[in-house]
């Protein structure tokens, strides 16, 4: 009889644990969104202060095109992986994260890393610089849907009709959003929006190779792997086959550009931080849809600050699209309303 009575007691306590769990969860993935949408003003802002002209006029149109931006995302990832470690020391974990390494998951989400860092980072900092913050945030929105797509082939995980829907809405928002380029100058557009897609590709594989090491390595050492590995890779490979330490060079002598994109990288650590965390908590769906908000926080803060200064209705349909079908493709709503 005790039994009885017992047991609904610890079904009760328990689904309000996991209920407790889940809002934890989806609370950290709306966080990393919206640091996330903070990196983009703070990097747009450092971004914007580098002497593009002068540098082109040194480097040549073509080197500086490319040399720009990766030099940004060097110091971008860099930062990040600093702060990390710090992080991590604070914490006492920095010896963890060397032995970590050594392991053949650690090896995993260093592979992650390659393609989440180098690769989809140095796509996503192009695409900004050359289709704009929101344009590139747009696209690069698309990430969840890739994601969603490859776990169903690797994992085996089942797309039913709404997620194909919300695959089918975020499409046709990415082309809603790049039928007309905007006003201006607009000659590398259209490369702009393939660096984007390309980052969107490289993000949504990351998650899904970062998930699997993460069944047995801590959220917050795999993410700091990811950050050292992308760092160094960026600074040491990429870096001088674009000519880009020069870009460094000059950046450092800029205090307020060089202050931004500290500032933008350290932001960016703890953005993947709660990323991975919360996609350790509640799964890759859910966690991938909270963090889609990064691209309403980086139109809202990018607007806010002044650097967009014109809203275009092919922004405003095709973000709202995006949004809705990102959301469809990682969550159920009625399900989700229903749960709280």
């Amino acid at each position: 009889m005790s039994q009885a009575i017992l047991n609904p007691q610890i079904n009760l306590l328990k689904s309000k644990q996991d209920s407790r769990f889940n809002r934890m969860g989806l609370t950290i993935g709306l966080c990393s969104g919206f640091l996330w949408g903070l990196n983009n003003l703070l990097f747009s802002l450092g971004y914007a202060v580098i002497p593009k002209d002068l540098l082109v006029t040194i480097m040549g149109t073509n080197a500086a095109l490319f040399a720009i931006p990766l030099a940004c995302a060097a110091i971008n990832d860099t930062a990040a992986a600093i702060a990390l470690l710090l992080y991590n020391s604070s914490r006492g974990m920095a010896k963890e994260v060397l032995r970590t390494l050594r392991t053949k998951p650690g090896l995993i989400v260093c592979c992650a890393a390659l393609i989440g860092g180098p690769i989809s980072q140095s796509a996503y900092f192009l695409g900004s610089a050359m289709a704009g913050p929101a344009y590139a945030l747009t696209i690069i929105a698309l990430y969840p849907i890739i994601g969603c797509i490859l776990s169903s082939v690797f994992l085996k995980q089942t797309i039913n009709p709404r997620m194909w829907f919300g695959i089918f809405l975020s499409v046709l928002g990415a082309i809603i959003v790049s039928y007309a380029p905007p006003e201006g100058d607009s000659t590398n557009y259209t490369l702009g929006l393939l660096c984007a897609g390309i980052a969107a590709l490289g993000w949504g594989t990351e998650i899904v190779l970062a998930t699997f090491g993460m069944s047995m390595v801590d959220p917050d050492i795999a993410i700091t792997l990811r950050q050292m590995t992308s760092g160094l890779v960026l600074s040491l490979v990429v870096l001088p086959v674009v000519g880009g330490w020069g870009v460094v060079h000059s950046v450092v002598q800029i205090p307020s550009a060089l202050s931004f994109l500290v500032a933008a990288g350290a932001v960016a650590g703890f953005s993947f931080l709660m990323w991975y965390s919360a996609n350790n908590k509640v799964g890759c769906a859910k966690g991938m849809a909270m963090n889609s908000t990064f691209i309403v926080w980086g139109i809202l803060l990018n607007i806010a600050f002044g650097n967009i200064t014109e809203i275009t209705p092919n922004m405003i349909i095709g973000c709202l699209s995006v949004l809705i079908g990102v959301t469809l493709v990682s969550v159920n709503p009625l399900e989700f309303i229903r749960r709280g």
